[in-house]
């Protein structure tokens, strides 16, 4: 069986893959071992002796980002290139995961692996930068994939089921930006389809790997909370009007060109996360 070596333990995606992946699986949290920490992190992998890097931590804050870009280029960047270094001398695959943010959202249709790259914002330079230092290593994965949600951490769905049962039985609608448009996709099907990928033999290079489909935020808030059952209004408003810090693409669809699983329709993926997420209250 393998040896699995996930980073970013605690957040949504390395929840998913700890259900997921079979065989031996070291979950790393950012409170016992940094990754900006190169010599801790060199240590902890050696002594693991992983075949699978799996590198879920990241500085995701999109917004959080343009205010602070020194954290977000040492998490995202800086980080990912100890995680390649901590590997060499080994066999390790490192699966680094980037983001449907490294496009301008200049394109009408769903975006390919071939597509050229213009992130708009300070996240998305940062993730396309950790790109390079992974696809530098020999046995470096990158996989982008969009708009992660889950029943754990902090995302959009979950966010707007909160908000929503707040507003229940008021009159107070929740107001969406309509005007961004991109492939949401559930962290537990994501997880699930690279565990497949790489038990097929998954080569080094880059991937695309997202939710059927595309939607605006707008329509995945509608589907969150007639799936909750809850009576609120949900109302389309621009990007303008949300005032938000980063620029973002407005249409950031992803597709692959390459031989990976495809993975089930966003809104499949939205009704699983709700349904976890209504006996949480």
């Amino acid at each position: 069986m393998p040896r699995w070596f996930v980073t970013g333990a605690g957040g949504q995606l390395a929840t998913a893959f700890a259900r997921t992946l079979e065989g031996d699986v070291f979950l790393s949290r950012e409170e016992t071992l940094d990754i900006r920490d190169a010599d801790a992190l060199r240590t902890a992998v050696h002594s693991y002796g992983p075949d699978y890097v799996v590198h879920c931590a990241a500085y995701t804050n999109v917004d959080g980002a343009e205010a602070d870009p020194a954290t977000a280029e040492a998490v995202n960047v800086l980080g990912t290139r100890n995680v390649v270094n901590a590997v060499r001398g080994t066999h390790a695959t490192v699966v680094y995961f980037s983001t449907d943010y490294v496009f301008d959202g200049a394109k009408s249709e769903p975006y390919v692996e071939t597509d050229p790259t213009r992130p708009l914002n300070t996240y998305g330079r940062t993730k396309l930068a950790g790109e390079r230092e992974v696809l530098a290593w020999v046995h470096g994965i990158v996989v982008r994939t969009a708009w992660l949600f889950s029943e754990t951490g902090h995302n959009f769905v979950k966010t707007i089921l909160a908000a929503a049962r707040q507003r229940a039985g008021s009159r107070e609608p929740l107001r969406v930006v309509d005007d961004q448009v991109g492939s949401p996709t559930y962290a537990g099907h994501l997880a699930a389809a690279v565990d497949e990928a790489l038990r097929g033999g998954l080569r080094p290079g880059l991937y695309h790997l997202a939710g059927s489909g595309y939607c605006s935020w707008f329509e995945l808030a509608r589907e969150v909370v007639q799936l909750a059952g809850l009576e609120v209004d949900v109302e389309p408003i621009s990007t303008a009007e949300a005032g938000r810090r980063a620029v973002r693409p407005a249409f950031s669809a992803l597709a692959s060109e390459r031989p990976v699983p495809r993975l089930p329709h966003w809104a499949e993926g939205c009704a699983e996360a709700v349904d976890r997420l209504i006996p949480l209250g």
